[in-house]
């Protein structure tokens, strides 16, 4: 954890709309194109995993120490159904068709998450505040919270320097959100 928090501004039980206003969100930041995002999501039954394969060839499945890329996974379904539970791992550009196959996924999940990290949030010269990029982002968490623990419905948090509630108020209200809770702890 760093001396960043994350506030939360929206919650819901739509994963396709948590989805949507987290990529607002990203927007947000200046130089939000390119930038790396993360998707990880805990799955519990062999279709989930056979739809996250053929959705993420390339991403990390893992079972207790064992790793396999997607494409490797086992194609026996007995024998997929003794890993389970795995976890995906895949970090790619998180925009576009990518975020709409990691819907499909999280539908299914046990828990997920979907974050951009080191966004630079503008200056704000009516809030008095130059613009930020140390320990930003934008998370979207799926039955979980910011901090990996068991909630439910899925909340999406703006991660904002420790103290900054101005900034992450003023985030918030440019997607039509407002902030909805304290915050927890952030990167």
């Amino acid at each position: 954890m760093g001396n960043a928090e994350a506030y939360p501004v929206y919650r819901s039980f739509d994963v396709a709309r948590t989805v949507s206003v987290a990529s607002s969100l990203v927007r947000c930041g200046e130089g939000h194109e390119g930038k790396t995002g993360y998707f990880d999501a805990e799955l519990r039954d062999v279709d989930s995993v056979l739809t996250a394969r053929d959705l993420f060839p390339g991403a990390w499945f893992s079972h207790g120490g064992a790793d396999f890329r997607g494409a490797d996974l086992p194609s026996d379904v007995a024998a997929l159904a003794g890993l389970l539970p795995m976890e995906l791992d895949a970090e790619n550009f998180l925009e576009g068709d990518v975020l709409s196959r990691a819907v499909t996924v999280l539908g299914s999940a046990v828990w997920g998450q979907l974050a951009w990290m080191a966004l630079t949030w503008p200056a704000v010269p009516e809030l008095g505040l130059g613009p930020e990029h140390a320990r930003t982002g934008v998370q979207a968490c799926f039955n979980i919270d910011a901090n990996n623990e068991p909630v439910a419905g899925h909340t999406v948090y703006v991660h904002v320097h420790s103290s900054d509630e101005d900034r992450a108020r003023h985030l918030a209200r440019t997607v039509g959100q407002d902030l909805i809770g304290p915050p927890e702890h952030g990167w």
